[in-house]
């Protein structure tokens, strides 16, 4: 009897085992060719001035002005894409279809000049030139990059500059097979088709829209758009972790985290200089000769992950930034000339969510 229930007990573990033993995934972007996705992207920040310096000639301001400056935005992109081609594990041949997109940036300032006080409240619609255009990115093996165009032909490339064939988060995935719990390293000069997907997509207020904002100082009080930044210096570290499979409707979906904390700098200068010339005033020569923007990025993420289909299925992120602004313009005026320095210290929150269908 004891060599029977000796022989029937390993037996009965066995329906136990693939519990006990962790989940193993290989992770791969490879959606069928012909597939069409379309995926909306929703991007809320919040922004307030920490601290403002001036000086004059090198020498702080005896006239800085007591400032108080929030900045708000929440921008929406649809996009649908159709993978016309499939090679290497990213696209040969990608067709976006830019369905809409749109938002709203709200900022209010409040300056305090010597007793005199002076609150502005503003608050306008944003939108792009490239809502409702279509735009192929064709992989180009010779130059290691794509070539964009739109379909049909325009003559306004100059929509087309900047922009980034990536918003399938495809630097997150790990180099084959991963178990439960398992973290790996993601490049962090990679995090611009994360944190910002599709890279420039002209998005500005709609009284503006063809047209670079005043001063060339975009939506961040001078620091330009977080896309930007990303093209700059860039150190830090971001780890990804597969967290296992989820249900979710019905389906099941291999969950990524995501760990980031990065820091930065970027140079400005020349952006600013071309909008400078658009904000030139008669009588007041004004010349652009620094604009650099050092910043901080940390946050958490999580990505839901289609091991069927092989596609994003959602991601969301969030988390603290940190921006540094340091301004040096040069001015003449009646016969004087001076140069003028600016720093402004920006704090507040970002949050990303991506959604497919």
């Amino acid at each position: 009897m004891k060599k029977l229930l000796l022989v029937i007990a390993p037996l009965l573990l066995v329906p136990l085992l693939p519990a006990l033993r962790p989940n193993v995934a290989k992770l791969r972007f490879a959606p069928a060719e012909g597939t069409t996705l379309t995926r909306t992207l929703n991007n809320v920040s919040e922004f307030s001035l920490q601290d403002f310096s001036m000086t004059i000639n090198g020498n702080d301001s005896p006239m800085k002005p007591e400032m108080e400056m929030t900045m708000n935005q929440d921008q929406t992109v649809v996009v649908s894409d159709t993978y016309a081609k499939m090679a290497d594990g990213k696209p040969a041949k990608l067709v976006r279809k830019f369905d809409s997109i749109e938002g709203t940036m709200a900022m209010s300032m409040k300056v305090d000049m010597m007793g005199q006080v002076q609150e502005n409240e503003d608050s306008k619609d944003l939108s792009s030139g490239l809502a409702g255009k279509k735009v192929t990115y064709t992989w180009d093996g010779e130059k290691s990059e794509y070539a964009l165009a739109f379909d049909p032909k325009e003559d306004n490339d100059e929509l087309l500059a900047g922009l980034q064939e990536d918003m399938d988060l495809r630097v997150l995935l790990p180099q084959g097979e991963v178990k439960e719990g398992e973290t790996w390293k993601v490049d962090v000069k990679q995090l611009s088709s994360v944190i910002a997907p599709g890279g420039d997509l002209k998005i500005k207020p709609k009284d503006n829209a063809g047209e670079e904002s005043p001063m060339g100082m975009g939506d961040m009080g001078g620091a330009g758009n977080t896309n930007e930044w990303f093209d700059g210096e860039m150190e830090g570290e971001a780890n990804a972790t597969f967290d296992g499979m989820r249900e979710v409707e019905g389906k099941s979906f291999a969950v990524i985290k995501l760990e980031v904390k990065v820091k930065g700098k970027k140079d400005l200068t020349e952006s600013a200089k071309e909008g400078m010339e658009k904000a030139a005033q008669e009588g007041m020569q004004m010349e652009m000769e620094k604009v650099e923007v050092s910043f901080e990025y940390e946050g958490n993420g999580e990505l839901l992950w289609d091991t069927t289909a092989n596609h994003v299925h959602s991601f969301e992120f969030t988390g603290p930034v940190k921006a540094l602004l340091d301004i040096e313009m040069g001015l003449e005026m009646q016969g004087q000339s001076m140069t003028i320095g600016q720093g402004m210290e920006l704090a507040g929150t970002t949050k990303l969510r991506i959604s497919v269908e």
